[in-house]
């Protein structure tokens, strides 16, 4: 955050919804940061107290939007070897407590689909994580997840729809995820 440098993340979480709509697969991810207020800024009391002013608020609202953006345009994303592009619909500011605020991010795609088999695939730079992960895909009813290829640990819930991923501190992203899954199984 460019103005107000004194957060430091501590969690991210995303729910990603995934479906079909005629003969396309549809992408809806729902992105969170969760962050601690480190307060020793000589300007402001707190991050909750910079963002009283609506010009530092539509400011850390930009900045935010457009960090993730220019992250996302950085990766390669493709739904059945077709390249995607993903785009922030949404960012917003909220506090879990006066020192806990968290960033959340609406970002959604689409891609070619069909009956059968389907992939996604995500392509980004290799990374160490500074501070644990937690993600979800839930998948329609009419979809199953077949296999999943992750550097970090996963599970597949017992009606193949749910994947949950888990992230520590300390943990490799290698850079690749892949996920297959069927349509009208």
């Amino acid at each position: 955050m460019k103005e107000y440098p004194n957060l430091k993340p501590i969690f991210a979480s995303s729910t990603m919804h995934v479906w079909f709509d005629n003969k396309k697969v549809q992408f809806s991810n729902n992105i969170i940061y969760d962050y601690l207020d480190l307060r020793n800024n000589s300007s402001w009391k707190s991050f909750k107290h910079f963002l009283a002013e609506p010009k530092n608020y539509e400011q850390e609202i930009t900045t935010n939007w457009n960090n993730l953006q220019m992250f996302l345009d950085q990766e390669k994303n493709m739904i059945n070897a077709i390249d995607v592009n993903l785009n922030v619909q949404h960012c917003g500011i909220q506090f879990r407590d006066p020192f806990h605020p968290f960033v959340n991010w609406i970002v959604e795609f689409e891609g070619p689909g069909h009956f059968g088999a389907n992939y996604y695939e995500n392509i980004i730079e290799q990374e160490i994580l500074e501070y644990p992960i937690y993600s979800q895909y839930i998948f329609d009813k009419s979809t199953r997840v077949m296999e999943v290829t992750s550097s970090i640990s996963y599970e597949i819930n017992p009606n193949r729809r749910i994947i949950e991923y888990f992230g520590q501190k300390g943990d490799i992203l290698n850079g690749y995820e892949k996920i297959s899954f069927s349509k009208g199984h």
